[in-house]
């Protein structure tokens, strides 16, 4: 019976690779499909999307999809001094209330009026490290109230760097 066991086990995967090689979905023309349509979409736009990033770079929708971004993914590929802060810190749903709150640190105004609870979830999540007043606790963690939040200006500068290199070429 012992001797059987790997007669079984190769049978057993010559006909799961039969069985995948014929009755698999060829997907090869889908990406075909969508690498055309990407090309056409290419061929069809104005500018270049890191010009159309960078246009919008200054918006208040801009800053509060970034923030929303950083409490949903966490700020490790941004590169900050004062650590790395991870992602869950809060729900989806509670990052979009932050988000709103913390353009308000800068002056700025959220399209959707942000609930009375915000500032709640703000200082209790956020203001350990950014201080109740977003200024950073002495600049060991980055400033919510400038105009231009520090991973926004390295996306700005990364942004022209790009857009410089396609003209180059």
């Amino acid at each position: 019976m012992q001797k059987q066991i790997p007669l079984i086990l190769l049978l057993l995967v010559l006909i799961y690779a039969l069985y995948t090689t014929t009755h698999r979905e060829n997907t090869s023309h889908r990406y075909t499909k969508q690498n055309a349509k990407y090309i056409k979409h290419l061929q069809e736009h104005q500018t270049s999307h890191y010009l159309d990033e960078l246009n919008n770079i200054d918006t208040e929708s801009y800053t509060k999809q970034y923030i929303v971004d950083v409490i949903n993914h966490g700020s490790d590929s941004l590169g900050f001094k004062g650590g790395v802060m991870e992602a869950g810190f809060a729900s989806p749903e509670d990052a979009e209330k932050i988000a709103c709150y913390v353009l308000t640190l800068s002056g700025k105004k959220c399209n959707t009026p942000y609930p009375k609870d915000a500032e709640m979830f703000y200082t209790s999540i956020c203001g350990g490290c950014h201080g109740d007043d977003g200024k950073g606790l002495g600049g060991n963690y980055p400033d919510l109230t400038k105009k231009k939040l520090l991973g926004i200006q390295a996306k700005e500068s990364f942004l022209k760097s790009m857009i410089k290199a396609e003209t180059i070429h």
